[in-house]
């Protein structure tokens, strides 16, 4: 049993690494923050306000559906699809990673107080012939899980909130995006620099943005290159984020699709879950 247990570890871990920053996305990595040429100009006051307006709108989202794809660093390509609510709080996430240490596809479910682990036939090889492992959600900040709990709790293009403050903000023009018309918002942000902005009067606002600096330290990110493209009602309809980081590059877009729509989301079916805290309990039971 406790091998067993330690290779299920494993394998969750090798899931993880990708479901956090999946939340953590979608074109081609250039490893560069991109042309500064316009840093020298001081950022237009109307184009400020109109990408601060979009993050405004975005970190409201009760609900929201988005297609991810792009390169992650130290694991190759991602694509999948998630959506998350946060009353009721509940996310789903199914992801494909490809050209990385780890392979394959592997889902995360958010339900209640626990999460759910699936990854198809590797799950089924290390989890007695069963597909999902259930955790505790109180659990699993220290396992790796608390990058899905952030997920649940604030729209995914959260990094945009460092936009407003790049000093070379600008409007790069109007553009199509799937049929529907936006402003396309361009900036390169120092995340040393960044990290010394006030986040503006709400709290809420200052723990986010130091959320999202803290996170671009950890990966190694000194300078990055964001892209807003902005629909009708001030909604993001699409975001990219392009940097060099200390394992690769990255370079991830979010596709918006609908936004507070009603998300459900089912756990899986109990003959098909491995349960490590009830296996415990019984372990306890029998030992008396």
């Amino acid at each position: 049993m406790a091998y067993r247990s330690r290779t299920a570890s494993r394998f969750v871990g090798a899931l993880l690494t990708g479901a956090v920053l999946g939340g953590t996305a979608a074109c081609t990595a250039d490893g560069a923050a991109g042309d500064r040429s316009g840093a020298s100009r001081r950022p237009d006051a109307t184009t400020v306000a109109a990408v601060q307006r979009a993050v405004t709108k975005g970190a409201g989202l009760n609900s929201l559906s988005y297609r991810v794809a792009g390169q992650v660093p130290g694991q190759g390509s991602v694509k999948g699809k998630a959506s998350f609510s946060l009353r009721p709080r509940v996310a789903e996430m199914r992801m494909t990673a490809s050209g990385g240490v780890r392979e394959g596809e592997f889902s995360v479910r958010l339900v209640g107080e626990a999460v759910y682990v699936g990854g198809g036939g590797q799950a089924a090889a290390v989890l007695g012939g069963k597909h999902w492992l259930k955790l505790a959600l109180k659990d699993q900040e220290a396992g790796g899980f608390g990058g899905m709990q952030r997920q649940a709790d604030q729209d995914p293009a959260a990094q945009a909130s460092l936009l407003p403050g790049s000093d070379d903000v600008r409007k790069v023009g109007e553009e199509i995006v799937d049929g529907v018309r936006t402003a396309h918002y361009a900036g390169v942000v120092e995340v040393a620099e960044a990290a010394k902005q006030s986040a503006g009067e709400r709290p809420s606002a200052g723990e986010r943005r130091s959320k999202v600096i803290e996170q671009y330290k950890e990966l190694g990110v000194s300078e990055l290159k964001l892209d807003l493209w902005v629909g009708p009602g001030d909604r993001t309809v699409k975001f990219r984020q392009r940097a060099r980081a200390a394992q690769g590059p990255l370079d991830v877009s979010i596709r918006f699709l609908d936004i507070d729509k009603p998300v459900t989301v089912q756990a899986p079916p109990a003959s098909d879950t491995v349960d490590p805290e009830q296996k415990l309990k019984e372990a306890s039971r029998r030992l008396g």
